[in-house]
């Protein structure tokens, strides 16, 4: 068969930043995809075109929630023209029958143990109605199931095949190590698709992969550290260590990039994790703080990640710390904050932004999305709060999709505007370049550090330039 894979986008997305990151999904999916068949792949993220006249006999997308109304219409103008379509990613975990009405199959989980019978059963011209992977309550979906009810256990996977790809568009390569998280944060559904046990890619694998990579690789594990709730598990510590001690004794080195809990520096063995990291080449961590106060922290359920034993045991000052340690060890922090939380207040967001400017972090500063599959979602849903009208599409990118008991919507449009705005400042990309030079002396560091941010100013202005202001409540 000809197969096409495709990473949908939308226009808003077409002025992309400096730090463009190769697709996992994609370039995994084609590795799966056995010799006999020929794939393309398709990154609209980054300008490639959908050729609807073309000879595919079957297109797969990978659906994330803000782009699932562009990958039904792709689906829905593929099927018109009579062509087998799937659809997966993280957006089939939450809403499987409705997106079975765009395509052939839906795919609910992760592909290792899935993709083969897909492409078996479209061969013979036999494909179910959904092919699920992972402890899911199958009696829920309308039609024929395929089941494999455990999660793959990531060995023996092929090289993604990066070569499907023009790899020079892209500043840095992408690769995983770990899937699984076991910190139930009430706004991802990440623990709930993924599990809360922690699966590992081989070491030897990993490094293999990596010393095929480019200059600059992005690790997409939910945490390049470890989690803290483990560290009575030796082998948790143990596998980053000999990871690290591993990638750093490759020629030449990589500069690499990932998300990591500002915690791992208090708990066993965290701090010798984070030195061999950034001796392997880590530069980067993008730190999911979520918010800056306690209350915040209980209503997002993010003090697990950062290694509190309540919310109420939250200390601000202990995470500005923390900061300064990972920095010190040359490692920039990229913070990214949640912002409307029922107790917040316009004051919320400038506070955040003054945290960001006196820790001299990256700002990423959000108004909450409540996504399809998160606890929250359902808890909003069931009290009446996502407005009605809201659109898949306005899942991300500046929309506000829920009513706050204090802030209209259109408010919270205009403070997340206004310090994101700021945050971006050329005063402040120098101030933050200049510290990441003063930890780690490289001209490939600063230069990163310099034109993501750079890129980053630009789409912001883009953002909410075009983003339609919310009408007043």
């Amino acid at each position: 068969m000809k197969i096409t894979i495709i990473f949908p986008a939308r226009s808003l997305e077409t002025a992309r930043p400096s730090f463009t990151v190769m697709p996992l999904a994609l370039t995994l999916l084609a590795a799966l995809t056995p010799d006999e068949h020929e794939v393309s792949l398709v990154d609209m993220f980054m300008g490639d075109q959908v050729d609807y006249e073309s000879d595919v006999d079957l297109v797969a997308i990978t659906v994330r929630t803000p782009l699932a109304v562009v990958a039904y219409e792709i689906a829905d103008n593929f099927l018109k023209r009579g062509k087998k379509v799937v659809l997966g990613g993280p957006h089939m975990f939450a809403f499987p029958a409705e997106a079975k009405q765009h395509a052939s199959a839906v795919a609910v989980g992760e592909a290792e143990n899935l993709w083969r019978v897909i492409l078996e059963d479209a061969v013979r011209d036999e494909l179910k109605d959904f092919y699920v992977c992972g402890p899911y309550e199958e009696q829920t979906l309308p039609g024929r199931v395929h089941h494999e009810k455990q999660r793959p256990d990531l060995k023996n996977l092929p090289m993604m095949r990066r070569d499907l790809l023009p790899r020079k568009r892209y500043f840095m390569d992408s690769i995983f190590t770990t899937r699984g998280c076991p910190n139930h944060c009430r706004f991802c559904p990440v623990t709930d698709i993924f599990g809360p046990k922690i699966r590992h890619r081989p070491i030897d694998d990993v490094v293999a992969e990596v010393d095929t990579l480019g200059k600059r690789y992005f690790n997409v594990d939910d945490s390049v550290f470890g989690h803290p709730q483990m560290v009575d598990r030796p082998q948790e510590n143990r596998y980053y260590l000999d990871l690290y001690r591993e990638l750093a004794r490759l020629r030449p080195k990589r500069l690499w990039s990932g998300a990591g809990g500002l915690s791992a520096i208090n708990y066993k063995d965290g701090r010798k994790i984070l030195e061999l990291a950034a001796e392997s080449g880590l530069y980067s961590i993008a730190a999911g703080l979520e918010s800056i106060s306690a209350e915040g922290q209980k209503q997002s359920g993010a003090w697990r990640k950062l290694h509190y034993k309540s919310p109420d045991s939250f200390d601000l000052q202990q995470t500005k710390d923390n900061i300064r340690a990972i920095q010190s060890l040359g490692i920039e922090v990229m913070g990214f904050f949640i912002i409307g939380w029922d107790e917040d207040t316009p004051e919320t967001y400038r506070r955040t932004l003054e945290f960001c400017d006196e820790c001299n972090i990256v700002p990423f500063i959000f108004t909450l999305i409540p996504m399809p599959g998160s606890q929250i979602y359902r808890e909003y849903v069931q009290q009446g709060r996502i407005f009605p009208d809201s659109t898949w599409d306005q899942f991300g990118g500046g929309y506000i999709v829920y009513q706050h008991p204090t802030m209209t919507a259109q408010e919270m449009f205009d403070l997340n505007a206004e310090v994101m705005l700021k945050g971006y400042s050329l005063g402040r990309i120098f101030k933050r370049t200049f510290q990441a030079m003063r930890y780690r002396f490289s001209p490939d560091v600063a230069a990163g550090s310099f034109f993501t941010q750079l890129g980053l100013r630009k789409v912001y202005r883009q953002l909410y330039g075009q983003v339609p202001r919310p009408p007043q409540q």
